[in-house]
């Protein structure tokens, strides 16, 4: 909250803290090595400015947790750029599409836009998508890119859902269920998915998700693909 709008803050041990970086800032957050956990029922990192996630750590060990029900490690509604660390929700206890187990919720929520290039978002529940790329209001972005990382969940990895823009080019993605779920538009021209990739469509106006997906490129997938 002290640091001035460009600068770098270097954690130096681990943290128990929730963050919020404002509109009209700009921030690097570097985890060297240590992890950033929220305070009660706050989500760990709120970002409305913009925002780069590094670890310089020689063990790449950085983690941004979040361990209420309902919170993510990181909500970006400005500009977020994830080049290390790890994002995750170690208290997880979602059982099955139907079960949150009193602890659940996304690992990160995106309605502006991000990047993410070398990071790692991970979780292990079967109730929550493990990254929900959205535009919910007409001053969202709800862009997301993956082009290098490793994002792994037991339920859906990347959840592309009302008027989001998702461009996957490269990285690992996995799931025990749905690699992607696309409800808008979505292109995959590279990277290895393991699991099934789904296009859906639904509802009717004025809120109408009208799934398009389009894959080229050296994209390998490793499960059905269906619409």
């Amino acid at each position: 909250n002290n640091a001035s709008s460009g600068a770098t803050v270097t954690l130096l041990a681990d943290v128990t803290e929730s963050v919020t970086i404002d509109a009209g800032e700009t921030i690097v957050l570097d985890l060297n090595g240590h992890t950033l956990t929220n305070t009660k029922e706050s989500h760990t990192i709120t970002n409305n400015g913009t925002l780069t996630v590094q670890d310089t750590s020689a063990g790449g060990t950085g983690t941004v947790d979040n361990v209420t029900h309902a919170r993510g490690a990181l909500v970006n509604y400005g500009t977020a750029e994830l080049e290390g660390g790890t994002c995750t929700r170690s208290a997880e206890a979602g059982s099955s599409p139907s079960n949150n187990g009193g602890n659940s919720w996304y690992v990160i929520d995106n309605h502006g836009t991000m990047t993410i290039d070398g990071a790692t978002v991970t979780s292990t529940g079967m109730y929550s998508s493990l990254i929900r790329n959205i535009k919910a209001a007409e001053n969202e972005a709800g862009s997301l890119t993956v082009s290098s990382g490793n994002l792994s969940n037991g339920f859906i990895a990347l959840k592309n859902d009302t008027d989001g823009i998702m461009n996957i080019t490269g990285g690992t993605i996995t799931s025990g269920d749905q690699a992607v779920q696309n409800w808008n538009k979505a292109t995959i021209s590279g990277g290895e998915l393991t699991g099934k990739v789904y296009c859906w469509s639904a509802g009717k106006a004025p809120k109408n998700d009208t799934g398009n997906l389009t894959i080229s490129g050296n994209a390998k997938i490793n499960g059905e693909v269906a619409a």
